[in-house]
């Protein structure tokens, strides 16, 4: 490389001193020397790919021949089953399925309550009940009269129930005794009572049974069959013999329902109470929609009332819509419904125990029934619904005392009929704040409109109840209630004369302690601000009053 050099620098040399001495006549000798170190440098080599091939023409395909000789192969080992493994839950509770209870009070002598039932089984559930509760007591009435105002009640029943895969056989047996005195009268009138002479008893003997479906899933059609029958008579041979056939059948698809509801009831009387019997057919049909936040059911309420020669058909159209606008915390609704309300001699005992003996009622039709209202939950522990009602309600029956004569004293209800525009206001608070304490706030207003009479003899214009219960460490259980009614009237003759009672308030309270999980002890005192206060015209209730008893636990 350093030769090209040299070479390359001699030639140009050469050709400018050519060039020069063509112009000049002076001739120009010099001498240059190019030293740089030689740099030997080789070529890129280049590797030939092209490999040497051999092309055979003849192909040879080995053949090979294998034979296999089976032979079972010893395992040498045993199976050992797996043990499996167990679920190890808390052991049961003792269960306490009878309890004997005893009491004795100022005003009540004795107070005898008892339960027996089998223990825990997954085929049946067997037991009895009874209680005794009577009182010797007397109270004042007006004029400073004291009159005898004790009362026996006595319930036996027996019960049980049958299961099986997908139903359940119930039933019950009972017997209930129940005596009163008819010890509110008109004092203004000159007389003296007899205990003997207004002694009261009533006497139901009942059976009812059922057979119903228990199935877990809603892919089955539902139902609820029932049969009851009544046999009730009181201290003067009147009678009342009832059967009643229900039945309850519906189907939830995928978001409907569908189902009816059917009843047959009949009731033979003694001639006292009516001279012919009474049959009331029933069928209600339905059908529903339901969805996460709304719920939808429409149907009819279809009666055939048949007593004697007569005979009449009602028809309800029933209704209602809910819609769950927060989460629950605010879900309005409103509807319609309508009902034949059936007012028998048992039934109508049961409200008020100082009727005429024998007496007969018609049955009461409830035409219209509109409502609206709001419900929901404040809280997971707190429920509150508030409601109005506007109805329609024909052959209300109103009780008033008997003066069919003029020496009757008024110690017996009759009852006059009247057609009843009713609007009402209802108001519910509860509240759960923990398992050891909670309470119950309701409440009704009442507005009535009538077209005879001049007030809705012995209604209040509104009640209120509220209940509270605390548990001290499951070891001292505290309660109490609260009871208030407003004022009401009572008519005592046909001159358009009447009584008004005042407003009520009556307020109870009682405590348990639990010595331990057999045996414990109660104290119960009733009417704290000791209020004679009456219950119906010329029936004062008692005064203060208290109990006290054990209960033992087995």
């Amino acid at each position: 490389m350093m030769q090209k050099i040299v070479i390359h620098i001699i030639t140009i040399s050469l050709i400018l001193i050519g060039f020069e001495h063509g112009y000049s006549q002076d001739t120009l000798s010099k001498e240059v020397q190019v030293v740089k170190p030689y740099e030997p440098s080789v070529s890129d080599a280049f590797k030939i790919n092209k490999l040497p091939r051999i092309t055979d023409t003849v192909k040879l395909i080995p053949q090979v021949k294998y034979s296999l000789q089976t032979k079972p192969l010893a395992l040498g080992y045993t199976i050992e089953p797996i043990r499996p493994a167990k679920m190890v839950g808390e052991p049961l509770s003792k269960l306490y399925n009878s309890y004997v209870s005893v009491g004795i009070g100022t005003k009540v002598i004795p107070m005898i309550e008892a339960y027996v039932n089998n223990l825990r089984s997954k085929d049946y559930s067997i037991g009895a009940y009874y209680k005794h509760l009577s009182s010797f007591a007397k109270v004042d009435l007006a004029d400073d009269i004291r009159q005898d105002a004790g009362f026996h009640d006595n319930d036996l029943r027996f019960f049980g129930k049958k299961f099986m895969k997908n139903s359940i056989i119930l039933g019950d047996v009972g017997l209930k005794s129940n005596t009163i005195y008819h010890y509110g009268f008109n004092t203004s009138i000159d007389t003296s009572l007899e205990k003997k002479d207004i002694k009261q008893n009533f006497l139901l003997l009942n059976l009812n049974t059922n057979y119903k479906s228990n199935y877990i899933d809603s892919t089955h059609i539902n139902y609820d069959f029932g049969f009851k029958l009544d046999y009730f008579k009181d201290n003067f041979d009147n009678s009342d013999l009832s059967f009643k056939i229900l039945g309850d059948i519906n189907k939830i698809f995928s978001s409907e329902m569908v189902g009816v509801n059917f009843s047959i009831e009949h009731h033979s009387v003694s001639e006292v109470i009516d001279s012919s019997g009474n049959t009331i057919v029933g069928i209600h049909p339905w059908i529903g929609k339901f969805g996460k936040k709304f719920r939808i059911r429409a149907g009819i309420n279809i009666f055939s009332d048949n007593r004697g020669d007569f005979s009449n058909t009602y028809y309800f159209p029933v209704g209602s819509v809910e819609y769950d606008i927060a989460n629950h915390y605010l879900i309005p609704y409103a509807g319609v419904d309508g009902k034949l309300e059936i007012n028998d001699y048992q039934h109508t005992a049961a409200l008020n125990p100082f009727i005429m003996p024998g007496l007969g009622l018609k049955n009461t039709d409830h035409k219209i029934i509109l409502f609206a209202g709001l419900k929901g939950n404040f809280s997971s522990t707190t429920y509150y619904n508030v409601r109005a009602t506007y109805s329609l309600v024909d052959n209300m029956p109103l009780f008033i005392n008997n003066f069919e004569n003029t020496d009757s004293i008024g110690n017996m209800f009759g009852v006059v009929y009247d057609n009843v525009k009713l609007v009402s206001y209802f108001g519910e608070l509860s509240v759960t704040t923990s398992e050891n304490l909670n309470f119950q706030l309701k409440m009704n207003y009442y507005s009535y409109t009538l077209d005879k009479e001049a007030k809705p003899w012995h209604k209040p214009s509104f009640d209120l109840s509220f209940s509270t219960r605390y548990n001290l460490k499951n070891k001292i259980i505290v309660k109490a209630d609260l009871f208030a009614m407003g004022n009401r009237y009572a008519k005592i003759d046909n001159t358009g004369n009447f009584n008004e009672l005042q407003s009520v308030i009556d307020i109870n309270i009682g405590a348990e302690y639990r010595y331990s999980k057999s045996l414990s002890g109660f104290v119960q005192v009733n009417n704290l601000l000791s209020e004679n206060y009456y219950t119906w015209n010329y029936y004062p209730t008692y005064g203060f009053n208290m109990l006290v008893g054990l209960t033992y636990s087995f």
